[in-house]
């Protein structure tokens, strides 16, 4: 591999070192992946420098394979020998420890909170609009238009929401989640409640982020205080947070 071989990260991916593990989320369309070992350390020098040339880590061939397939995934672009070295860093999470089977995880039903008929049918068009945006168009495109969506609906507030409102709109998300024919998860709660505060000049910020142990990633929406709302307890405290909106300072490109 020529040391020629430059290489830049597209605006739209974020990564977090986990220790074990490296993450990789395309916000362009929701790709996730994951490095480990020799190909982690290969991403961060890589992306960290802007030259696909990093020597003593992996063979030329190896080298040269990873390359192609995180081109090919959207996670790195090629770039001419005269451009811009790349300022992407990756961002390192909190530190990890295994859990040993010790840290429980809600992985099933749990009871529905009550919430007025209004705000359930608000949040039942809220998700409706959440669900209509992550369908429609190219698949490839998804995660963006909904993070679009997101940041049109943040300008519409004018102040923030304060938590027990926020808790109460998740409750009425969740409820609504139970009746419509599609895929409700995270994401699209997370979405949803944006969006009906939005509907009432009312701001909370919007995470998403990736943990280990198992990998996996996360959506869920903090009130002003920069306090999770509606999360089992200590639910995101091992989640490296890689977006918000608004934007609250955690981009990891500097």
């Amino acid at each position: 591999m020529k040391p020629t071989c430059r290489v830049v990260v597209p605006e739209h991916v974020r990564a977090a070192d986990l220790g074990p593990v490296t993450v990789i989320v395309n916000y362009l369309n929701g790709r996730v992946e994951s490095l480990i070992g020799p190909a982690a350390r290969w991403w961060q020098r890589a992306t960290s420098t802007g030259c696909a040339d990093v020597p003593g880590v992996l063979d030329e061939e190896a080298a040269r394979t990873l390359r192609d397939q995180l081109i090919a995934a959207g996670l790195i672009e090629p770039a001419t020998a005269d451009a811009p070295r790349s300022s992407f860093s990756t961002f390192r999470g909190p530190p990890w420890e295994p859990s040993w089977g010790t840290q429980e995880m809600a992985a099933g039903l749990t009871a529905l909170v009550p919430a007025p008929l209004r705000t359930t049918a608000r949040a039942a068009i809220a998700l409706a609009v959440v669900l209509v945006v992550l369908a429609a168009g190219r698949r490839r495109g998804r995660t963006a238009r909904l993070i679009r969506l997101l940041t049109v609906a943040g300008t519409w507030a004018r102040g923030a929401a304060p938590a027990e409102r926020v808790r109460s709109i998740a409750h009425a998300v969740r409820r609504a989640g139970m009746v419509v024919p599609s895929r409700v998860a995270c994401l699209e709660e997370s979405a949803a409640i944006v969006l009906v505060l939005a509907s009432a000049r009312q701001r909370v910020t919007w995470c998403h982020g990736v943990a280990a142990d198992p990998v996996r990633v996360h959506a869920w929406v903090e009130d002003a205080l920069g306090r999770p709302v509606a999360e089992p307890p200590g639910m995101t405290a091992r989640f490296a947070v890689l977006r918000t909106i608004p934007d609250r300072g955690e981009d990891i490109r500097q």
